[in-house]
């Protein structure tokens, strides 16, 4: 090759390194002109996996596409392995006669080869390979040629790396920012709901308090004058609606508080779906007759029966009846049918009402949550009964939904299990473990499923936080030092969420400095567990944090 051409191809490749970080477009280009500069056969450059220090190809010149079957070596295997291990440049005459040279098969071996680590100031960052399938040596000129870029593509890759892992640093600052944003928001967002709901049940307390107070009081002071039997029985009467009302909303925020704490036990038995539904229909019936508002009912199969709590069924259906009820203006109509959908009980409520809003249809399902506002009480309630459907359907082992259209009606529906198996009888005892490191991960899964847990893995926060939400668990192990979001930023998200807070969340976590547990504990969590762990007392303090999650 002429030396004015060699020298601008020299300068072009050095050129491209000093000006770009593109990576794969710079190796590319450098494989190229050596295949011009010494008239190799091929040429391919090897990266150190950081993971394991093996050696895999990035990229081979001429054939660019095959780069994905040119073998991988371990660290020292293989006359590359021997070359990064010690550093050393290696020129082969006849590769099929070196004993260093990972045995391949004898149609696709080189013959004459060449081998260079490729070396920053910093570290060993890989090497490059040329090979000739004849016997031709690289001359002493060509290996200085091929040393001369090789110690300008170390450089760039080091530099493309380093720039490449500040970049994800970055990024993983900006997404680590947008998820504290986001609990920020959730968490402000739950304190405003909250304070919704206690300005609403104070009104939906004193409400029946003052009919209870203000009919006593005429009763026993006589301040309306003489009453009529009529009269007495009707104070009588608002007394007694306005105390059943009152223990509704007490019993209503109770449930919710057991559900929460883990204390809610379904009392399974065997009973007519359509028996179950007429019982609902009669206390639901005058609800009805006041608007009025016609009942409609079908149940596919008369002698369609399920397994599960009488009680909590009827109070799912009386729920959502009452408010499809209460949402249904003058001559509307409200419906309510069962049917058995593989092995599911399916029951629909349909209502001609005023519809909801599609921004608000998942979140009416939220604790303390109402579309309306707290000082609008155009409709009453505390916005505690779809949360209790909800979470009363989940125990069940089932789902629950709405479609609806605003000014044409709402559908809801849920499922749950015809026998009841799902959950009946479940020791709590299913955990999610969050744990990013393999050999961690099977460790712990496999401790804890040959002690008879049920177990459930995460490989990264944003995986559990999404398993958590598909839960529920009665445990989440969570390590603190995962990829993306760490693990207490996965804890505050969740205890921010009231559909995933009741879940007892456990710091697992290798660091066991002052303050690691404060810190966990003030994110939310119940307990800390450090690593190592000792397999005896794992499944102790397991044991122990789900027992204290039970009481």
């Amino acid at each position: 090759m002429d030396d004015k051409v060699m020298i601008d191809l020299l300068g072009q490749v050095g050129g491209l390194f000093t000006s770009s970080l593109e990576l794969k477009e710079n190796v590319d280009f450098m494989l190229g002109a050596l295949h011009q500069l010494v008239g190799c056969d091929s040429a391919t450059i090897f990266l150190v996996d950081e993971r394991d220090g093996s050696l895999v190809a990035m990229a081979t010149h001429p054939y660019g596409k095959t780069v994905g079957s040119v073998a991988t070596f371990s660290a020292g295997e293989g006359i590359v392995g021997w070359a990064v291990s010690e550093r050393h440049a290696v020129s082969v005459r006849d590769a099929t006669k070196d004993p260093r040279f990972k045995s391949l098969p004898i149609g696709s071996s080189p013959r004459s080869a060449l081998v260079m680590p490729l070396e920053s100031p910093q570290r060993v960052v890989g090497a490059l390979t040329l090979a000739r399938k004849q016997v031709k040596p690289f001359t002493e000129l060509e290996q200085a040629l091929v040393r001369i870029l090789a110690n300008q593509a170390a450089i760039s890759i080091d530099h493309a790396t380093l720039h490449s892992a500040v970049q994800q640093q970055m990024a993983e600052i900006a997404e680590q920012k947008d998820e504290l944003e986001l609990a920020n928001a959730q968490t402000w967002e739950n304190s405003r709901l909250k304070s919704e709901f206690l300005a609403n049940m104070s009104h939906e307390l004193r409400t029946p308090l003052n009919s209870i107070l203000g009919f006593s009081e005429i009763l026993r002071d006589n301040l309306a004058g003489d009453l009529s039997d009529e009269q007495r029985r009707e104070c009588l009467d608002n007394i007694y609606g306005s105390g059943k009302h009152l223990l509704s909303l007490v019993n209503d925020v109770l449930d919710l508080s057991k559900i929460e704490a883990g204390r809610m036990e379904l009392q399974y038995e065997t009973f007519p779906v359509a028996a179950a539904i007429r019982e609902v229909l009669t206390v639901v019936r005058p609800l009805a007759q006041r608007g009025p508002v016609e009942l409609e009912t079908a149940v596919i199969d008369p002698e369609l029966e399920l397994r599960a709590d009488k009680g909590k069924f009827k109070q799912i259906l009386y729920n959502l009846l009452s408010n499809a009820i209460k949402f249904t203006p003058t001559a509307g109509r409200v419906a309510i049918t069962a049917s058995r959908l593989e092995g599911m009980l399916r029951v629909t409520v349909s209502d001609t009402g005023i519809g909801i809003d599609p921004e608000h249809q998942q979140r009416i399902f939220s604790e303390f949550y109402q579309v309306q506002t707290a000082t609008d009480h155009q409709f009453e309630g505390t916005g505690l009964g779809l949360s209790l459907v909800r979470r009363l359907v989940a125990l069940h082992g089932g789902t629950v939904g709405v479609e609806s259209e605003l000014g044409r009606g709402s559908v809801f529906h849920f499922t749950v299990p015809m026998n009841g198996l799902r959950s009946e009888g479940r020791p709590r005892n299913r955990i999610l473990l969050v744990e990013d490191n393999r050999g961690n991960r099977d460790l712990s899964t496999m401790v804890l499923r040959g002690h008879g847990f049920d177990v459930e893995t995460a490989a990264d926060g944003q995986e559990g936080l999404q398993k958590a939400k598909e839960g529920p668990y009665d445990l989440i192990l969570m390590d603190v030092r995962l990829p993306g979001i760490d693990g207490l930023t996965v804890t505050r998200l969740l205890k921010a969420d009231p559909q995933t807070a009741g879940m007892p969340v456990v710091a697992l976590s290798a660091r066991a400095m002052m303050g690691d547990e404060s810190e966990a504990l003030a994110a939310g969590c119940s307990g800390y567990i450090t690593k190592p762990i000792e397999v005896r007392r794992f499944i102790q303090q397991v044991s122990a944090f789900l027992e204290a999650s039970n009481l």
